[in-house]
């Protein structure tokens, strides 16, 4: 894994290269292991790379690459599964000839033998990379399927610049130069992150998942996808289980390809499970697990995840924090992430991460389980507030409605606190808004933007400005809009900026293409076999662990906010949040959120999620 990062001028400056160096320094965390540049003073590109060694540790697999026959020059971030594999054919079938023994080089080659959308099609991975072609003289910006790594760029008249983080486009420019988009402000306000592709800044953006970005001369020439989700047909086939055993086998096999060891995080819940009992079964050694486990045992589940690995026979390593210590870290959520990111759990993932980069270099996680297997309580909702909504009139769910808004959202959290660790409800409140919102919606669209709405102020501006996937099969275009919106903007956003901060790949086994065509072809209710969520991995599990070892309420990494927000320590750090910082800066009423705050203190009139996400707003501009 690596920091990939580039610029090309249109006007005449000076520091070029000082400016690079400064710009590749900036991603040392990223790949610690080597970094290398490239220069065109000519064309006035120039081009850098920060590697972490996972496959040819030798120096010949540095980066910037150029292909053999010249044409092409690339910066890559990311892993090809199926490098070996593609490597044969292009030996056998056109006689090539390679350097070294990386993924990199067999991607430039087939590049080069075949062109570069048909490349995409065939590679099995998590990757961006921006690629130089001198004959035509312009750029490809390229993301994975899922978008599990990520690449910004910045475009106007006098520059181009490109990286994957937005840490080092901030260094290329003085403070000024960059402008704060309210429109993104606003969009996490509803959502909690910023979606692709905008970014916090004005003319900077994301390249989307599964997309091809060309630029020329300063220009985006085309904008192409080679995969969507939505285009895999749902096939009435035979469930063939053992199929599906076999490709998730393979996955993890085929991830588990590396020149250094690798580790696997250990929830204890379904997906992680999974993919540590599939590595144990094919590895010689004991692989090593790692989870986090909370003093307060309300939170903790690293016995389960402790019971599972004494069962499998891993190495297993934990490490016991408190929510104190979570709660010392909370301004850290600006030295990792570039733009406000509101996942709370953003905490304990970057402390197992640091955890798991004592020992090793490259964990596997589960990942994309939840998205492709769906396994959250939201699809069976999405199935079962259709029907609700068929059954009862209007107007007797618009009363039900004004009773749950009305209602102080403490009264919710209140109640719910004996039953958090029984059935995993943490966050009560903000699940009643939910549910209180999407007992009127019109279509799918409208259904995602109230079911992911945080702040419910703003449902009339999520409506105007964003517009979400939408099909007839409530549960279908929830999942599809899950894979474009909530899984490349929020988890493997987390899982990234958690893990690259401590330079530790993570690879997600789930997101195999192979394996997601396969299991996109079966239609949702076989998934979900009625309420029993993620119904085909728990059948692949149980040939590997007793049921009641993981057959539990789904956890996660679960903060909780609502007692966090009456201690002592937060409260005054939020006092000094809400009431000074300047809201204008990011297009929201200042009065309006610090009332906010005043009325939470007050009345609990608000949810604990709405107060943390304006919060880490509030903390990220006082840090930029």
């Amino acid at each position: 894994m690596c920091g990939i990062v580039g610029f090309q001028m249109f006007k005449k400056t000076n520091n070029h290269r000082k400016k690079l160096d400064c710009l590749v320094n900036s991603l040392i965390h990223r790949g610690p292991d080597s970094s290398g540049v490239w220069i065109d003073k000519q064309k006035k590109i120039f081009l850098g790379h920060t590697r972490l060694s996972i496959i040819d540790l030798s120096q010949r697999g540095n980066q910037p690459m150029q292909s053999l026959d010249g044409r092409y020059v690339i910066v890559f971030n990311g892993e090809i599964y199926n490098y070996q594999i593609l490597k044969k054919e292009l030996t056998l079938k056109y006689d090539a000839k390679f350097r070294t023994e990386t993924d990199t080089e067999v991607l430039l080659e087939l590049i080069s033998l075949v062109g570069l959308k048909k490349t995409l099609e065939r590679l099995e991975g998590m990757f961006a990379f921006a690629l130089w072609d001198k004959k035509n003289n312009s750029f490809h910006l390229v993301r994975d399927r899922f978008g599990e790594k990520p690449l910004f760029y910045f475009l106007d008249n006098d520059y181009f610049v490109f990286s994957s983080e937005l840490k080092s486009i901030k260094k290329f420019f003085q403070k000024s130069y960059l402008q704060i988009n309210g429109l993104s402000c606003n969009l996490f306000s509803c959502l909690g992150y910023i979606p692709a592709p905008l970014t916090i800044y004005k003319k900077t953006f994301k390249v989307l998942p599964s997309e091809i970005l060309t630029i020329r001369n300063g220009n985006v020439i085309l904008k192409e996808k080679y995969w969507d989700a939505k285009k895999v047909k749902e096939s009435s086939v035979f469930l063939d289980h053992q199929k599906i055993d076999s490709l998730l086998e393979n996955s993890v096999k085929k991830m588990m390809i590396a020149d250094v060891e690798v580790g696997c995080f250990l929830s204890g819940g379904i997906d992680s499970s999974l993919v540590a009992s599939l590595m144990q079964k094919n590895s010689i050694d004991k692989i090593k697990t790692f989870t986090i486990g909370f003093k307060e045992k309300q939170y903790d589940e690293s016995t389960n995840a402790k019971k599972i690995a004494n069962y499998l026979g891993t190495d297993h390593h934990e490490l016991i924090v408190s929510m104190d210590d979570l709660i010392n870290n909370i301004e850290n959520v600006n030295e990792i992430y570039d733009e406000p990111f509101g996942d709370s759990s953003f905490l304990p993932t970057e402390i197992v991460c640091k955890l798991a980069r004592k020992y090793l270099k490259v964990v596997l996680s589960g990942d994309g389980g939840d998205e492709i297997f769906l396994g959250y309580n939201r699809y069976i909702l999405s199935k079962k507030i259709q029907t609700f909504n068929k059954l009862f009139p209007e107007k007797m769910r618009i009363i039900l409605q004004s009773l749950l808004q009305k209602t102080p959202s403490g009264i919710f959290d209140y109640l719910s606190i004996p039953f958090q660790k029984r059935i995993g409800i943490h966050g009560f409140s903000h699940k009643i808004q939910k549910f209180s919102n999407l007992l009127s919606f019109r279509d799918s669209d409208d259904f995602y933007k109230k079911l992911n709405l945080i702040d419910n102020f703003q449902l009339d501006f999520i409506d105007k400005h964003l517009i979400f996937d939408n099909c007839k099969d409530l549960v279908k275009s929830t999942q599809i809009n899950d894979i474009k919106y909530y899984l490349p903007n929020d988890i493997l956003v987390k899982v990234d900026r958690a893990s690259m901060s401590n330079s530790l790949e993570v690879r997600s086994p789930f997101l195999d293409p192979v394996l997601v065509n396969e299991v996109f072809k079966i239609p949702s209710e076989t998934k979900m076999q009625g309420d029993n969520l993620k119904y085909l991995l728990k059948h692949s599990l149980q040939k590997y662990l007793p049921r009641e070892l993981f057959e539990r309420p789904k956890m996660g990494f679960a903060i909780p906010l609502e007692n966090w927000l009456n201690k002592k320590k937060v409260i005054l750090l939020f006092d000094e949040v809400f009431n000074n910082t300047e809201w204008e800066k990011l297009s929201f009423d200042s009065v309006r959120i610090k009332n906010i705050w005043k009325n939470y203190k007050k009345f609990r009139k608000h949810t604990p999620t709405t107060i943390w996400n304006y919060a880490v707003a509030g903390l990220w501009l006082k840090s930029n």
